[in-house]
């Protein structure tokens, strides 16, 4: 009696032993990036992402207890692979609009700003309409700066690139007259080099349009997903209560850009 007693604890703690595991195992977050976009999306050279962005993703997984898995896609692709469920979530710096809010979902914002029109030194247009007519004038594709030089800069010439940084390289050398981007990554941008800090600067760098850029930066998510929604929310405000929003963003702009 006492040996059968003795073999059902054996085999109750071996199986308690392999549940266990399972049981305490952190449930995955898929998040859609897409990198090339610095300091906030960064494709490093051992083929890591890393940015903002992304430890601002693991924050909130942290926060949700949940472990982050990402997948790097281009930009013009990231809400279709959204819709296509090749991930969960969007933590890429998408500004929350109208337009995009016809496809999807969004969190609380987790940080704002404004736009940049970046140009040469001395250059003697200004970031509108008439300043811009006929200059070649780069923009990343698919996203609201589109928007905002159809709306601001109608008689220029955009130009679409995949990435932010195939437009800076276009600029630095003299295919294109001005870059429009977000104002922080343009700022990072222009401290990046010193040759580039000398011969490039905004001719503004406090452009904004409320259809075209929203109400700031949130996380994309499917509609309908609203208790995933709910736990987003609540890992957002707890990065800010406890503090470690504030230390990310001085460590990587020196201030606090959550509004």
């Amino acid at each position: 009696m006492n040996r059968r007693n003795t073999l059902f604890a054996f085999l109750a703690t071996a199986a308690a032993a392999l549940i266990a595991p399972a049981a305490s195992a952190q449930e995955v977050l898929k998040v859609g990036i897409s990198t090339g976009y610095p300091p906030f999306d960064v494709l490093n050279p051992d083929g890591s992402v890393g940015g903002f962005d992304v430890d601002f993703a693991n924050l909130v997984c942290e926060r949700m207890n949940r472990k982050c898995e990402f997948v790097d896609i281009e930009w013009d692709g990231i809400i279709p692979g959204l819709l296509a469920k090749k991930f969960d979530v969007i933590i890429s710096s998408m500004g929350i609009n109208e337009e995009r809010m016809k496809q999807v979902d969004f969190s609380d914002t987790y940080y704002k700003g404004p736009s940049a029109l970046i140009a040469k030194k001395g250059v003697d247009f200004k970031a509108d309409e008439a300043g811009t007519t006929g200059k070649a004038v780069g923009v990343q594709r698919a996203t609201a700066h589109e928007c905002y030089m159809k709306k601001h800069m109608a008689k220029a010439d955009m130009r679409q690139y995949a990435t932010s940084e195939e437009a800076y390289l276009d600029l630095q050398a003299g295919r294109i007259d001005a870059v429009l981007v977000d104002t922080i990554p343009g700022e990072t941008w222009l401290k990046s080099d010193a040759k580039i800090t000398e011969e490039f600067a905004p001719v503004s760098a406090d452009l904004y349009d409320r259809e075209c850029f929203g109400v700031g930066q949130g996380i994309a998510l499917r509609k309908g997903e609203d208790a995933l929604k709910a736990e987003l929310n609540a890992a957002i405000k707890k990065t800010r209560d406890d503090g470690s929003y504030v230390a990310l963003s001085n460590k990587y702009f020196g201030r606090d850009i959550f509004n």
